[in-house]
């Protein structure tokens, strides 16, 4: 194998284009300015999503707990939703498995044992907020049904996790969907998933109301010190 010179790692190093690879840039109109826009909005959207998912995961099991038994995560039934980790899941203490559930496996253990209701409030919230056209209901054989608590609840549980997903291996957030010259969210889920394609309903969150769908989550807790940290600053030296 031939050696690199020093010369031929300068250049590399010296070229921003070929550290952030061009073709990655092309999903940001090419500009390096909007690429790094996307960073932060991941990064300010990613201690928000860390404080959700430590919410989620010690409510549940708060409630497994009492509801199913002190040793609820190492029953069957919640096993079969538990990845294997890099230790043998025997060897770990039901604290150390708990800290080690993915977000996905959490959000499954959730439905699974269907406590939706018992993890936060969202009656309140209007989904009409994060983009116009989501509705508050799906249609069953032409019949409008609208959202209880527990809808809202599955409906925002896939959008963090997709918003998550995104965030942590630092896709475009600011990418949208052009269809007959209107902008919809490219992250969406659709509701109920069980139905038909006529009967479900699709419910997105535009980029510019990421951080106000999960600052809403967060204040829905009605924690205050969940709410005094709930924002860092981040921002671009120099600005």
């Amino acid at each position: 194998m031939k050696k690199l010179s020093a010369d031929t790692l300068n250049k590399f190093n010296s070229d921003i284009i070929s550290i952030l690879s061009a073709d990655r840039l092309e999903s940001y109109e090419g500009s390096i300015d909007q690429y790094y826009e996307n960073r932060l909005l991941a990064l300010q959207a990613g201690h928000k999503i860390a404080e959700l998912e430590v919410f989620l995961r010690n409510k549940l099991d708060f409630c497994l707990k009492d509801l199913v038994g002190e040793e609820w995560i190492r029953t069957p039934k919640s096993l079969e939703f538990v990845k294997e980790k890099k230790e043998p899941i025997e060897t770990l203490t039901h604290s150390q498995i708990l800290s080690k559930l993915m977000l996905g496996e959490v959000i499954a253990l959730i439905n699974t044992y269907k406590i939706e209701h018992y993890m936060i409030d969202l009656r309140d919230m209007d989904l009409k907020k994060y983009h116009w056209s989501n509705n508050g209901f799906f249609k069953i054989d032409g019949k409008k049904t609208y959202f209880s608590n527990v809808a809202k609840v599955e409906i925002v549980l896939c959008l963090i996790r997709e918003i998550r997903n995104r965030c942590f291996h630092w896709e475009n957030f600011l990418k949208t969907r052009l269809m007959g010259g209107i902008t919809y969210p490219r992250i969406t889920t659709v509701y109920p998933k069980n139905q038909s394609k006529k009967n479900r309903t699709i419910i997105g969150v535009m980029p510019e109301m990421i951080l106000e769908f999960l600052d809403d989550l967060l204040r829905s807790i009605k924690n205050p010190t969940i709410e005094k940290f709930q924002d860092i600053e981040m921002k671009y030296k120099g600005k």
